[in-house]
């Protein structure tokens, strides 16, 4: 581990990089791998380790003697969601985005079987597609919902669509919504016109953080002054996925 810089605690530092040890593929973490990983003594790891136990930062398994995230980071990314540090974070690139577009530009979470915008920067024509922050929308509906749920490890294309509509869903449903999300999955990004408004196109890119979707980034407006730039709109929007989810990494 590096020095620490001016006014940093090292013991924090520490507690930190532990923490941002755990990933998508490598859920659970033994003293000694992350001792070694971290060029930290292996009393140093276990200490920090359990002291993040006792908060609930962490969970020790008794059987295999792993660790691995505990409840209290369940909280605290809930509520850093809805912090408007996030959304100031997210902001500068949607207004970049918009501006690269001349269109609107949103970032939205999962919800649920839904998503919901957690920021949201207006394009600067006089015909724009606005939305609330906080509004909730459909998730088998709309690019940006299919390129959050194509990577949701927790929610298959049943679950979502089981979470509307009166009746189970057919299997030709739940096969059409499948083949979508493997074709995000394949392509990186998604594209949907008119599938929850038909005044609305989108073009949506998933938001990976250590390969686990925080979300996705859209560029939204009329297909009629979309459709003919779709490459340099994928283009813009992939780049976009990327930097937000390169600057909430840091």
């Amino acid at each position: 581990m590096g020095a620490p810089g001016a006014g940093h605690l090292q013991t924090v530092g520490r507690a930190l990089a532990v923490l941002r040890a755990f990933t998508h593929e490598r859920p659970t973490r033994g003293v000694s791998e992350l001792a070694r990983e971290l060029g930290m003594d292996k009393s140093q790891a276990q200490r920090v380790l359990a002291t993040l136990a006792a908060q609930g930062f962490t969970v020790l398994d008794p059987v295999t003697r792993r660790y691995s995230l505990g409840p209290s980071l369940v909280v605290l990314g809930h509520l850093a969601e809805h912090s408007e540090g996030v959304r100031h974070r997210l902001e500068p690139h949607l207004a970049a985005l918009s501006v690269a577009t001349r269109e609107s530009a949103v970032v939205c979470v999962p919800d649920g079987a839904r998503y919901r915008t957690v920021a949201a920067v207006d394009g600067p024509g006089m015909v724009r597609y606005n939305t609330a922050l906080g509004r909730t929308y459909p998730g088998h509906l709309g690019a940006t919902g299919h390129a959050i749920f194509a990577f949701s490890p927790a929610l298959g294309a049943r679950d979502v669509l089981d979470a509307y509509g009166a009746a189970d869903p057919s299997e030709a449903e739940v096969a059409a919504l499948e083949r979508r999300h493997e074709e995000v999955r394949k392509l990186g990004y998604a594209v949907s016109v008119g599938e929850f408004d038909d005044r609305v196109m989108a073009i949506s890119a998933p938001i990976l953080l250590e390969g686990v979707i925080f979300g996705s980034v859209s560029t939204l407006g009329p297909p009629q002054y979309m459709a003919d730039r779709s490459t340099e709109l994928i283009e813009a929007v992939s780049h976009a996925a990327s930097t937000i989810g390169a600057t909430l990494r840091s």
